[in-house]
């Protein structure tokens, strides 16, 4: 039998001291193999492109070539090598430098062994996916012909990107995105992408028990980097149900780095690849959230029924109205408590000036139990009301989809189990 292959690591440093302590730390490791060792940027580029080694370790102080210049460099040239930037300290100004140029993680001089390892073997785990697929990027390829990549004419594509948005926090999106998201996947067995765009303080990992080892951090490059390669080795897959989750940074920092045009690049591909991509959000109309609610095909405004709630509904029709969305384009979706607040859906509609076209029922004590299993409430509780509500709200989001081919027994399952009638398809 094969032995698995070994991660093969360049050391780029001008810390002799530092840099042979690694370079022995390394070569105790039998799954990693040290292919070389320099002290110059200019020489860890000659020989990154030569070995084209699976993790490069490169000091953000080296001489000669700068280590953030070395880095756009390596990672623009060879997509699947995962560059970790080594810094004196911890400043977040340098950690935003080494993300910008490319860098896949970042670590100080005092990092343990046992971290130091824990970090390259994650590297790797998030690039081997374009390693093994072989071949240059489809933006590398573009570069190298003098060519400029362009997403897809819009008519060829059939996925739709559901945003799940409150301008009030507290209300449930997580919930809303997460079960939603899985009975598309497990009740129609679609391609079905979940991205947790909440950047700040995002928890779909906890919701599903995910491991932080991948996220949209992968993805803090220039935009015309990104291509479908690179946008599936940044997910994870949830593998009780199959979907695949683009997570959102492991710490709230991060969070500041993911840009607009990162987010817009990577929504169009996963639209491309997926017959339906939701995308959690959170309580802000910055760039990032305001791009993701005009991408999105349609955006589901949850909200509860109390006064606050319903106000902050109100205002952001008024805002949506002024950013000129479609009507049909926003569809509230009242996440529904079993007690008794003393407001009628009929005198939200009234305020509104919609109709609420979908009800959530809210199981505080069945979802809290949910999320700290990691278990989505499609999954763990079918039975309940509120997984019967998200099985019906994601059959009416499959039969509103006019793009999407369906066989006439999806069709018919999709309208079975429809019960909000929110859209009509021919």
């Amino acid at each position: 039998m094969n032995e698995p292959a070994k991660i093969t690591v360049l050391i780029a440093d001008s810390d002799e001291h530092f840099q042979s302590q690694v370079a022995r730390w390394l070569l105790t490791e039998p799954t990693i193999d040290v292919v070389g060792s320099v002290a110059d940027g200019e020489a860890a580029v000659t020989l990154a492109r030569r070995n084209k080694p699976d993790v490069v370790l490169m000091d953000m102080g080296i001489p000669g070539r700068s280590g953030v210049d070395s880095t756009e460099m390596i990672t623009t040239l060879l997509p699947g090598t995962g560059v970790i930037m080594v810094a004196q300290d911890g400043a977040p100004d340098s950690l935003r430098k080494a993300m910008v140029a490319g860098a896949r993680q970042f670590v100080t001089r005092d990092t343990s062994k046992q971290e130091l390892i824990r970090v390259i073997r994650e590297v790797h785990q998030s690039t081997v996916a374009r390693r093994v697929l072989g071949g240059p990027s489809t933006s590398e390829s573009s570069r190298l012909n003098g060519t400029t990549h362009h997403d897809e004419p819009a008519e060829t594509r059939k996925g739709e990107v559901i945003a799940v948005f409150s301008p009030k926090g507290g209300v449930g999106n997580t919930t809303v995105a997460v079960n939603l998201a899985v009975a598309l996947r497990r009740e129609h067995h679609l391609k079905v992408s979940l991205v947790d765009a909440s950047l700040p303080f995002g928890d779909i990992a906890v919701f599903l028990d995910l491991p932080p080892n991948r996220s949209i951090m992968d993805l803090v490059v220039s935009p015309d980097q990104i291509d479908e390669e690179w946008v599936q080795g940044a997910l994870v897959t949830h593998q009780s149900s199959g979907l695949k989750v683009l997570l959102a940074p492991p710490r709230p920092e991060m969070a500041e780095m993911v840009t607009a045009d990162q987010i817009r690049r990577t929504l169009g591909l996963l639209k491309d690849a997926y017959e339906f991509t939701i995308v959690d959000t959170w309580s802000c109309l910055d760039e990032r959230v305001l791009t993701i609610l005009e991408v999105a095909d349609k955006v589901l405004l949850c909200f509860t029924l109390d006064l606050p709630a319903i106000k902050s509904a109100k205002i952001f029709m008024e805002v949506a109205e002024l950013l000129r969305f479609q009507t049909d384009k926003i569809i509230p979706i009242l996440i529904r408590s079993t007690g008794t607040q003393g407001i009628e859906v009929r005198d939200v509609e009234a305020t509104l000036g919609r109709a609420v076209v979908a009800q959530i029922s809210q199981e505080p004590r069945l979802t809290s139990r949910c999320i700290n299993e990691g278990m989505p409430v499609v999954m763990a509780q079918s039975g309940s009301a509120v997984a019967g509500d998200f099985r019906r709200l994601a059959a009416d989001l499959l039969v509103s989809n006019e793009k999407l081919p369906m066989s006439e027994a999806t069709a018919a399952k999709a309208k079975k189990l429809g019960r909000f009638g929110l859209f009509a398809r021919p």
